[in-house]
């Protein structure tokens, strides 16, 4: 074993010792946060199966989007879990850069998801109009992080994690520079818009629950693709 090997294994067995505690704290709370998550996603996937087989159109809409928010949660949480468990820096970087990828990737099609069509669906089935403004509020948030981050994110999927530059000492570099801790910022402040974004989207799933809002839901549906 050279010296170098040597000193890489020492310094992974320092970090071990005495990160312990910070990670064995992390665990219990990634532990209590995961079960609540599953039970939603279980529940949320439930109710979605049965409005797509009503054909409620607008509660499908609704519950769909908080499918997704919970599923990309899930997503950068298990990123957020490895990472600080994860021993040495080269498998923090190489973590970091593919949750990178993932930020980039739902920070882009977030607007997209709550378009027009989730807004039509929100009204339909009856948003108060604080309901509506809180929805807008995490929204332009929401677009002030991609407008704020998307350089940064895109650099790191560009050259890392897509393998778009062919030039290895680029990006031998580019992997030697990425700071990992800078990355779990983003994706923290990302998480916490999307808590923001899934209460208000459990309110309106909740606007579903009522049988006359669910005919509606299902005749309006009806007459809307009949129109198509």
């Amino acid at each position: 074993m050279n010296d170098s090997s040597l000193s890489e294994e020492l310094k992974n067995g320092i970090e071990r010792i005495v990160l312990f505690p910070v990670r064995m704290r992390h665990r219990r709370r990634a532990r209590e946060k995961r079960k609540a998550r599953t039970d939603a996603l279980k529940t949320v996937r439930h109710t979605l199966e049965g409005a797509t087989q009503l054909r409620a159109g607008s509660a499908t809409t609704v519950f769909n989007v908080g499918m997704y928010l919970l599923l990309l949660d899930q997503d950068i949480a298990y990123f957020t879990d490895d990472l600080v468990c994860a021993i040495g820096d080269r498998r923090r970087a190489f973590l970091a850069k593919h949750e990178a990828v993932l930020l980039y990737e739902a920070a882009e099609d977030l607007p997209q998801l709550l378009g027009r069509e989730f807004r039509d669906a929100a009204k339909a089935l009856g948003a108060s109009a604080d309901q509506v403004a809180r929805l807008n509020l995490v929204s332009s948030d929401l677009n002030q992080f991609w407008q704020g981050h998307r350089e940064f994110l895109g650099t790191i999927r560009n050259a890392l994690a897509a393998h778009r530059d062919h030039d290895a000492l680029g990006y031998a570099d580019a992997l030697e520079t990425l700071k990992p801790l800078e990355v779990m910022g983003r994706a923290a402040e990302l998480s916490q818009l999307l808590e923001r974004l899934v209460t208000v989207v459990s309110e309106l799933a909740s606007l579903t629950v009522g049988p006359a809002t669910i005919i509606r839901d299902m005749l309006a549906s009806s007459k809307r693709g009949k129109a198509g």
